[in-house]
């Protein structure tokens, strides 16, 4: 009678569907709302998703460290290389709390507030000037 036939002792190694290669030896892993950046199969950043500043920091050291080059880190986690480059700018000249901080108007809040836009719009509707 026949051996039943072994398990492969080293499978062949593929990456996760969940997974996005950053290059040969970098892989950023996506699951349960949380990423981790691997290189050679070593965790070097751990961050929930929607994390911006950890993100930042997570590309800005890929490529300081020479892991990765610009255009990869650029590809792998959606942005373009001049946002890496602004990145690796913002880091260099503040550290990580510059990462956190954008510049300019916060994004999603009005710039007048709703009731004096409605008084405002009112005089315009009764044809007063802006002035």
């Amino acid at each position: 009678m026949p051996d039943p036939p072994q398990p492969e002792l080293f499978p062949p190694e593929t990456a996760p569907t969940d997974a996005i290669g950053i290059n040969a030896q970098c892989l950023l892993k996506t699951c349960d709302g949380h990423r981790v950046v691997l290189v050679a199969g070593v965790p070097i950043a751990h961050y929930a998703v929607g994390n911006t500043m950890a993100e930042a920091y997570a590309m800005v050291h890929l490529v300081v460290q020479g892991w990765a080059d610009q255009n990869e880190v650029a590809r792998a986690f959606d942005r373009s290389e001049r946002s890496v480059r602004r990145y690796q700018r913002r880091f260099e000249g503040g550290g990580l709390a510059a990462l956190g901080h954008r510049s300019g108007y916060p994004a999603g809040r009005p710039r007048v507030d709703r009731p004096r836009d409605q008084h405002v719009n009112q005089l315009r509707a009764e044809g007063k000037s802006l002035r």
